[in-house]
């Protein structure tokens, strides 16, 4: 069995729940497809559990791909691990740190220790904008630096044989060139989703299922009927971590819940 899920954006508690369903015996695998930060409470411990889960069965067996959301966090990394310049002062709008109910701030303070949180609460309230984010960066670097390291490693997309996992999808008119004829920003950004034949089965997140299906009922894997497979179930705000698997012996695809395994089916549009 290959099992597959997408963007829990730390949302630990349904993360645990859905491990209970895998099954990593043998010769089966577990997919993560990107988009572990941000929107839920728990983004640090989130990237950790998973982190942890790679080491203790390997690579081969636990495949973690970056998401859209991690390439945002490096970014910003990249753009304040430096000493303060006059450009940087100059700035003057905080889209990281900005107050406590920016997302990107919640993983911050999940990516750093309760001693560090304080210190930066104290000096940030006179700060310049520069100072804060050059020091935030600091002290994830110091606390979940070897995480950082990880994340910087993640790949873009893994395939088999039928199968392409990724985080968004391919550019699926360069057809059977798709793996360089996509870049980075199609990896980790494209929209929207594409439906349809392609030469592989796409299995993706990135776009929540409810927006697919153009119903905010819909809280399940979403099939196109032909050859894409989208599993953002929008954990955040839905409560609903989707969990796919593909049994290698019937080449079947499933969508596993507490009460079994059930096959998926192509969605209906109800006109």
């Amino acid at each position: 069995m290959i099992y597959a899920m997408s963007d829990i954006h730390g949302c630990l508690e349904q993360l645990k729940e859905k491990m209970n369903l895998v099954d990593l015996d043998g010769n089966n695998k577990l997919l993560f497809l990107g988009d572990y930060i941000d929107y839920g409470s728990e983004s640090g411990p989130v990237l950790r559990f998973v982190y942890d889960l790679q080491k203790q069965y390997g690579k081969d067996k636990v495949i973690v791909l970056k998401g859209n959301h991690e390439a945002m966090l490096l970014e910003w990394i990249d753009e304040y691990n430096k000493p303060v310049t006059k450009d940087m002062e100059e700035l003057s709008y905080d889209s990281w740190l900005e107050t406590d109910e920016n997302h990107h701030f919640n993983t911050f303070r999940t990516l750093v220790t309760e001693a560090q949180f304080r210190e930066f609460s104290n000096f940030s309230k006179t700060a310049s904008y520069a100072k804060k984010n050059t020091d935030a960066v600091r002290m994830i670097l110091e606390t979940s630096g070897e995480l950082i390291k990880w994340m910087r490693s993640m790949e873009l997309f893994y395939q088999t044989e039928t199968q392409i996992f990724v985080h968004a999808g391919v550019d699926e008119e360069a057809a059977e060139y798709w793996e360089w004829g996509s870049g980075e920003e199609i990896f980790l950004w494209k929209f929207p989703a594409s439906r349809g034949k392609f030469v592989k089965t796409v299995i993706a997140g990135h776009v929540g299922t409810d927006s697919l299906a153009r119903d905010k009922m819909f809280h399940s894997i979403f099939f196109d009927g032909k050859s894409h497979y989208y599993i953002d179930g929008s954990v955040y705000n839905r409560g609903r971590l989707l969990l796919l698997g593909y049994d290698e012996n019937d080449q079947k695809y499933y969508q596993i819940e507490k009460r079994g395994k059930f096959e998926i089916e192509k969605y209906e549009f109800i006109s």
